[in-house]
């Protein structure tokens, strides 16, 4: 019996181990280029879960006094300094009139993800209802014709007289003039920024969209069925796509930062990076920028629909001299397989 019982211990104790490592590899995918070991990155997909076990595996080797707990506490410590992207307990609320209301939002081509119907008349009323100040829009097709002409749709254009050009998916409206409005194509994805100058103070609005991972042959990312022939083969491609995808923002963000930092004007960054808060793409993004969820969110970030509803990767990044007030993610809005982000924010005087 003693034998079996620390059989069993060892194999807790290295279980625990396993899983503090793991953890820190998660960490690790925030540092690492994928260009060179992208590896890190499919770890840095599951943190929230990787960080759970981690606690709860914790509690048990306290409770059975194993010196194992100290390895497991000390990855405890070092990755609670990063929980905060996906747990927020204090979100504020604010209701002062003079705060600058931003939403960005993955329209989905405003097609329904479950059914593929048309859903631009459902997203306009929402974004028309809400009266955002400025909205950012991914995904935003301009070639339906049915969706130009909408007389809903073009409601948005008598309330926002200001708006981008849809580019690459790409749209910005805002009740704030525009100062200088202009569109980049980089490495398969594409950026824009808006000058806007929000009563007196202009602010330079970006919206982008990073590289999609696409699981299927078709394009498409449902989950594999029965009706996959070869689960191993499947599994292999999905992992090759997700490889491909980790590489391909990488190299996206580095020009798209590059092009950020020649702002002379406090800037937003809003977008749908299609990468979770634990990745090269969030990490390089954010810089020394607020991630508003961070700031003034609450709850669990998620804003993705599918896989789960625990992935958060669409984003509102702020300048440090723009405070954030408020941060919500909308998800009685389901629209889309996003749900919108939305933000109330005011500009600080600079000092």
């Amino acid at each position: 019996m003693k034998n079996v019982v620390k059989v069993l211990l060892f194999i807790l104790k290295i279980t625990t181990i396993l899983i503090a490592v793991t953890l820190l590899m998660s960490i690790a995918a925030c540092y690492v280029n994928p260009s060179k070991y992208w590896i890190f990155q499919l770890f840095g997909l599951f943190f929230p879960i990787i960080f759970i076990l981690n606690i709860l595996t914790l509690i048990i080797l306290f409770a059975i006094k194993s010196k194992t707990a100290y390895f497991n506490l000390a990855v405890f410590i070092i990755s609670f300094f990063f929980a905060g992207r996906f747990f927020q307990f204090s979100g504020n609320k604010t209701d002062d009139e003079n705060i600058v209301k931003i939403i960005s939002y993955n329209v989905h081509e405003f097609k329904n993800i479950d059914n593929n119907k048309a859903t631009h008349i459902e997203i306009a009323d929402f974004l028309l209802a809400e009266d955002a100040d400025i909205v950012c829009l991914q995904e935003y097709t301009s070639h339906n014709k049915e969706v130009n002409k909408n007389k809903t749709l073009q409601k948005l254009y008598q309330k926002y007289k200001y708006s981008s050009d849809a580019f690459g998916g790409q749209k910005i409206f805002s009740k704030f003039p525009f100062e200088n409005k202009q569109k980049f194509n980089f490495d398969g994805t594409c950026l824009v920024f808006a000058d806007i100058n929000i009563n007196g103070k202009t602010v330079r609005t970006y919206s982008c969209h990073l590289q999609s991972t696409r699981f299927n042959p078709d394009g498409t990312q449902q989950r594999l069925t029965s009706k996959n022939a070869n689960y191993t083969n499947e599994l292999k491609r999905i992992v090759v796509n997700l490889r491909n995808a980790f590489i391909k923002r990488s190299r996206q963000v580095e020009l798209i930062t590059r092009e950020i930092s020649k702002s002379t004007y406090p800037v937003i960054v809003c977008g749908d990076f299609n990468d979770t808060p634990m990745s090269y793409s969030y990490q390089k993004m954010k810089g020394k920028m607020n991630d508003t969820f961070i700031e003034a969110g609450s709850g669990i970030s998620n804003t993705y629909k599918k896989l789960f509803s625990f992935l958060r990767i669409d984003y509102i990044f702020t300048d440090k001299n723009i405070s954030v007030e408020e941060h919500t993610v909308e998800k009685k809005v389901k629209y889309s397989d996003h749900y919108p982000v939305i933000v109330k924010f005011k500009i600080n005087d600079e000092k």
